[in-house]
């Protein structure tokens, strides 16, 4: 079920950029405003959108979701709207429409930038009027549903270029959010990594423990143009080939594409080792939450001790508190621990 997989506590992230998502899904999923969800690809739009359906009181209705640039114009219409028995040759029985599914639900638009201009206006007329023809049909139907849209586009410049409707984007643009790249939210990396390795570990009934040091250094330097969807399938492959419990860079770099390479060089043992450092104290403070004593307990340090690598590391505890601390409160923290 969509409302028990996708709860907020299943979104893996802990940046700063991440938590105010998080914020603004929380904010709007008890609403029934449209969402516009902005990023690219591999962002998580879609489990944004499910995020918000699961916590919603549409939550007992179905989600509905359609690629709208992966279906050719002429069977698009079909699917949204559905069509009467003899609507057309060879229509021998009706069809129910996603429209007609998402009743009482979520309809989740991904890559609305590529929705054809006659559907558009189609489109705009159901979020207008509440209600739509199917293909062949003589009268209206009636449907209620929460929209959720999705683009990698800037759909703005495509208004501009004449590619997309004006009203129709003041309609669905009410509530943008915008999902940042991976590049720009590094911290969430060795979280995720992990939680990856952890769910295809289990899912392939393999024994893989953990990242080398040099390795998760490889991932939190990469730049990811894929983003969370390119270091899950990363991740996966080197699952998969792994020889041993451990992953090695080299795993890594089998699963990159030939015509592409690591922004930078993996660089010394020592960088690579101060690496892995400063991504298990961020783990080990995302675990507890920024409580130092439990952390440096966690880590086998002392107190003292702890503290000296969270000034090496230039990391605030406080960053990894409960959700009301500030971009603003952890840089200034971050400005002391350097001093």
């Amino acid at each position: 079920m969509v409302q028990e997989r996708y709860q907020y506590e299943n979104v893996v992230a802990s940046s700063d950029r991440m938590q105010q998502v998080m914020r603004q899904v929380a904010q709007i999923a008890a609403t029934d405003a449209i969402v516009a969800l902005y990023g690219e690809s591999g962002t998580g739009k879609e489990l944004i959108a499910k995020t918000i359906h699961a916590a919603s009181q549409r939550s007992q209705g179905s989600f509905v979701a359609l690629n709208c640039g992966a279906i050719p114009d002429g069977l698009l219409e079909n699917e949204l709207f559905g069509h009467v028995k003899g609507a057309y040759t060879g229509a021998d029985r009706a069809k129910e429409g996603l429209l007609r599914q998402a009743e009482g639900g979520t309809l989740f638009l991904d890559e609305i930038a590529e929705l054809a201009p006659p559907l558009q206006v189609k489109c705009l007329r159901v979020l207008q009027e509440g209600e739509f023809y199917p293909v062949g049909a003589e009268r209206p139907i009636r449907v209620d549903f929460r929209l959720i849209t999705a683009t990698n586009q800037d759909l703005w410049s495509a208004v501009k270029e004449g590619r997309f409707r004006e009203d129709l984007y003041y309609r669905i643009h009410v509530i943008p959010i915008f999902l940042p790249p991976l590049r720009e939210r590094r911290e969430d990396i060795p979280l995720l990594a992990h939680h990856f390795l952890q769910h295809f570990s289990q899912k392939m009934r393999r024994a893989i423990q953990d990242f080398a040091p040099e390795a998760m250094h490889y991932l939190m330097l990469y730049n990811w143009p894929g983003n969370v969807r390119e270091l899950a399938n990363v991740i996966q492959r080197a699952v998969v080939l792994a020889p041993h419990s451990l992953i090695t860079p080299d795993l890594l770099l089998l699963s990159q594409e030939t015509s592409r390479g690591p922004c930078h060089k993996l660089g010394s043992l020592k960088e690579a080792q101060e690496g892995a450092e400063r991504s298990y104290l961020i783990r080990v403070l995302t675990t507890t939450r920024g409580n130092v004593s439990q952390a440096a307990t966690l880590a086998g340090r002392y107190r003292a001790d702890f503290y000296k690598l969270l000034r090496k590391h230039a990391l605030d505890p406080g960053a990894f508190k409960d959700e009301n601390t500030t971009k603003h409160r952890r840089e200034r923290h971050t400005r002391h621990l350097m001093l």
